[in-house]
């Protein structure tokens, strides 16, 4: 099988959705070929011989805060070229440019279109944002669902936000899955100690952590405040965006690059508590991680319900003072903690990237074998 599999950027750029794009990847390049395109903003030293970058301007995230980088006319050639030459294009949510690009030409090919969709509207304060969001959603999203062969949600609430918005073919819910050669728990107290110090922490410090893009969408905003107003804990902030988390000035916050995959296990593993206020994006990557390793995980409530089932400490964003004050309680109670780190082991250990690949191939071959223009 010869799959063209898009996503908006290679994982050099700070996203759960390329990690989501890379582990597939792998995984499918086991039994198959692989073009797996994507706007190369700056380079990435982990392109494989398959990889296909895209020349992009990325001056929306430069200086509008919100990622969505145009393709150059050469990188529309290649899109054309890499659709015209797979047996199905498999695309990484519906309203990035490049991915547009793809489905018409797919159209025009008559090659099955498969798409994962990992968010529904975020909810920016800015009014205009959102609205959007909407209007692209309820035209160019709509015609790329609806005109796909199938869609993949990581999580049943975004999808029933989209089926309640538009009515779709075929939809699978496929939850992501996690590298367990990567992420796995602390083997004894002495590594979390190990790891905390060479951090510059102590056993004592009830540390918090957070990880993904400094934006507004992540809830920064909401992390600044609890910070402010609980200086006794301690940040650990990994990422990079548009908010200025070094410029702070709280000396109970410290900031760190985006890492790669195998640097990250530290973090998770050094932290007391995995907190992501979040909006808009379903069940994010990072919070399978931080469950992987053992560490409980407090998030907005919206992610909460996304997977009721998950051992997962529910946050009410929309109040300051109820967060600051679940915070409070839950580093009063080591006990309970001690018990969602079991919990949260035990539950990761159905995230396996192998069944997920295994689930999407299953769906390409069905969707290739029924293609009523195949040759």
């Amino acid at each position: 099988m010869k799959i063209l599999t898009i996503s908006n950027y290679f994982p050099n750029h700070v996203g759960g959705i390329e990690i989501v794009a890379q582990n597939l990847v792998e995984q499918w390049r086991k039994e198959h070929t692989v073009h797996w395109a994507a706007c190369e903003v700056e380079s990435w030293n982990g392109r494989k011989e398959d990889d296909v970058p895209l020349k992009a301007w990325n001056i929306t995230e430069t200086h509008l805060g919100f990622p969505y980088p145009i393709p150059s006319f050469i990188s529309v050639l290649k899109i054309l070229n890499e659709v015209r030459w797979c047996d199905i294009v498999h695309l990484h949510d519906c309203l990035y440019l490049s991915n547009i690009i793809a489905f018409l030409f797919a159209k025009v090919f008559a090659k099955p279109i498969c798409i994962t969709q990992h968010i529904s509207v975020v909810p920016y304060q800015e009014k205009y944002k959102v609205l959007l969001q909407l209007i692209a959603y309820k035209t160019l999203g709509r015609m790329l669902l609806k005109g796909s062969n199938e869609v993949v949600f990581i999580n049943e609430a975004t999808r029933k936000w989209f089926a309640s918005a538009m009515k779709l073919r075929k939809t699978f819910v496929f939850q992501n899955g996690v590298d367990h050669k990567i992420f796995f728990p602390v083997n004894t107290k002495h590594e979390k100690t190990a790891i905390r110090r060479e951090l510059g922490y102590s056993e004592n410090d009830f540390i918090l952590l957070f990880i993904g893009r400094f934006t507004q969408k992540k809830g920064v905003d909401i992390i600044r405040k609890i910070a402010a107003a609980l200086p006794d804990y301690k940040w650990l902030m990994v990422g990079g965006g548009d908010v200025p988390v070094s410029k702070w000035d709280l000396r109970n916050v410290e900031s760190f690059p985006q890492q790669v995959q195998n640097d990250l296990r530290k973090f998770y593993v050094a932290a007391d508590l995995f907190v992501l206020p979040s909006q808009g994006e379903g069940f994010p990557l990072s919070v399978q991680e931080a469950l992987t390793c053992g560490l409980p995980a407090a998030v907005s409530r919206e992610i909460a319900t996304s997977l009721p089932d998950a051992p997962l400490i529910s946050l009410d964003t929309d109040s300051i003072n109820s967060v600051i004050k679940k915070l409070g309680s839950i580093a009063g109670q080591p006990n309970a903690l001690s018990d969602l780190r079991k919990l949260s082991i035990a539950y990761s250990e159905k995230w396996n990237w192998d069944l997920i690949a295994k689930k999407y191939l299953r769906n390409f071959e069905a969707i290739i074998q029924n293609n009523p223009y195949k040759k």
